[in-house]
């Protein structure tokens, strides 16, 4: 077995604090879209859960034609997150990566993607609900996505926080980020509104009111329980997989309620694939509200994972192992 390369979080840090780097991303994320809608990849995943468990035991597999193959481990508590990469036709294991860094750049390269295609035509403020983690790459692929954006309007519930925050993303992307005292003067006049805020399966509390938001604005979702059903139903959906929306075992919420309700079904969903090659339009008229729901977008891992190995392996980075060796033990 040849040895593999271990790639540390330390190892992908100018990945996510270099603008320089922000292209990568988006462009994985768009040939990972585009590849799955050509039928080109394939895609398992498993998720294991105790009862009242937060995060559980997640495992993605992807692979494609003319791909490595990867394999992603989210563990519990959430910062416990690997990539393990393969040679796409030997097999053989290729890397150990940490996937904590590389998935935040994930999430924010999906968000950029959708605003590059989904914004409303001249679109200038970006609302933004979240000071946190996710939110330095969301602003990155964001301005990299749009780069007509002029000011963008933060809000975190830690008002130092926020200051901070907006205070470090203008002196790095040199542009006007303001730290405002609510999520309604956050979203109020935005042309975009990315909620880069908690929002998991266990959390059940909307952040926005309707008249918050602009018309034809572009929402962006991260978690189910963001939005509520008056909300969906009031707009125009978009996102890159049906499935990631009405998966088995059962729906995610509010998607779920409306379903049931005979509301919402596979035709109030625009694919985010056709949208990028201009064969599709989520809004019926320019006033029309799009909400984009970032989940489900597995397979992007692996065409970002590969981005990463191939520049660290340039770059020189990480250390080597193997997992068997003389003098490792043949019996227990």
């Amino acid at each position: 077995m040849p040895d593999v390369l271990l790639l540390k979080d330390d190892d992908f840090k100018p990945l996510r604090e270099d603008p320089a780097y922000a292209g990568g991303p988006i462009d994985c994320v768009e040939r990972a879209i585009r590849a799955h809608d050509q039928g080109m990849t394939r895609f398992q995943g498993m998720v294991d859960r105790n009862p009242g468990e937060f995060e559980g035991l997640r495992v993605a597999l992807a692979a494609g034609t003319e791909t490595y193959t990867g394999l992603r481990l989210f563990g519990n508590p959430p910062h416990t997150r690997a990539f393990m990469l393969f040679d796409g036709k030997t097999r053989s294991m290729l890397a150990l990566m940490d996937y904590g860094v590389l998935n935040s750049l994930r999430v924010g390269a999906i968000a950029g993607v959708a605003a590059k295609y989904l914004a409303p035509k001249g679109a200038k403020v970006l609302g933004l609900l979240g000071s946190g983690w996710q939110a330095p790459p969301q602003v990155q692929s964001m301005l990299n996505g749009v780069p007509r954006i002029e000011l963008i309007k933060v809000f975190s519930p830690t008002k130092a926080n926020r200051e901070a925050f907006a205070a470090r993303m203008s002196e790095i992307h040199g542009i006007s980020v303001q730290a405002v005292d609510s999520i309604e003067e956050a979203v109020r006049g935005a042309d975009i509104v990315d909620l880069c805020a908690p929002g998991h399966f266990d959390l059940k509390e909307p952040l926005l009111e309707i008249p918050w938001v602009k018309p034809g604005a572009l929402v962006i979702s991260m978690a189910a329980s963001q939005l509520t059903e008056e909300f969906i139903q009031q707009a125009r959906v978009a996102t890159v997989n049906w499935n990631s929306l009405a998966a088995e075992p059962a729906p995610r919420s509010p998607y779920k309620e409306l379903i049931e309700k005979g509301l919402f079904s596979k035709d109030d969903v625009t694919e985010l694939g056709p949208i990028m090659d201009g064969k599709a339009d989520p809004r019926r008229k320019p006033d029309d509200t799009v909400v984009y729901d970032l989940t489900g977008g597995n397979v992007h891992d692996l065409f970002l994972a590969s981005w990463a190995y191939e520049w660290a392996k340039e770059h020189g980075l990480g250390s080597t192992f193997t997992l068997t060796g003389e003098d490792l033990p043949r019996d227990m």
